[in-house]
Order: C-alpha cells, then structure tokens, then sequence
C-alpha cells in the first residue's frame, strides 16, 4: 500500500473519530454519562497519534498543498491541546469544559475542510 491509499484511510478514520468523540463528549457534559470518559480519552490520545501521523506524511508528500500542510499543522496544535483540555478536566478545572467543546468543533471542521482539499487535490492531478 502506498501513501496515497493509506493517506485518505487514516483520514476517514480521523473524521469518524472526531464524530465519536463529540457525541461522547457531549454525553459526557450534558448527560453526566461519566462512564464514557475512558474511552473518550483513548479515542482522544488515538486521535492524536493519527492526526501527527497525517501531519508527517502532508509534510513528506510532494502533492500536498501548502493549504493542507496548514491546516494539519493547525489541526494538530489543536488536538494536542485538546488533550491536554481534557487532562485538565479530569483534574477538576470545570472553567474549561465550553473550550474543549469548541475545539472539539474547531478541530471537526478544520478535518473536513482538510478533507475537501485533499480531494480536490486529488481530482486535479488526475
């Protein structure tokens, strides 16, 4: 498998993932479903392991855009920060709950506008 076949895999899995993450997130907060903060916190650390991943391999990918490259380099400022939100938020810092629910949107947004790229990208060199 090269990169170009793994690249758009590894993406969906990202974007799905962000999905999960919102609904148990917001479970979490609004329903008090406490039971889902373990894997709310392992898809997270995943999350972020896949999103570096992504990072390197935008960075080594000659056909990348200098949008995307942008956009994943933000994407994972973010998600790195999202986990550490959420470190805080299991120690008991409250006052950031509304913050890791916006950077949960922020980051879902910014994948799908990193996946509109990558596609149009895509169509272009073919």
């Amino acid at each position: 498998m090269t990169n170009v076949k793994i690249v758009p895999m590894i993406g969906t899995i990202v974007l799905l993932g962000v999905i999960i993450q919102l609904v148990l997130g917001f479970q979490i907060a609004d329903a008090g479903a406490k039971n889902l903060i373990g894997p709310h916190l392992m898809i997270g650390i995943l999350g972020l392991v896949l999103v570096v991943i992504l990072s390197i391999v935008s960075f080594r990918t000659a056909s990348a855009t200098i949008h995307s490259k942008l956009i994943m380099t933000t994407v994972t400022l973010l998600v790195l920060f999202q986990v550490f939100l959420g470190f805080q938020l299991l120690r008991g810092v409250e006052s950031y709950v509304v913050s890791h629910e916006i950077i949960g949107i922020l980051i879902l947004i910014l994948t799908l506008v990193t996946g509109a790229i990558t596609m149009r990208s895509a169509r272009k060199q073919n």
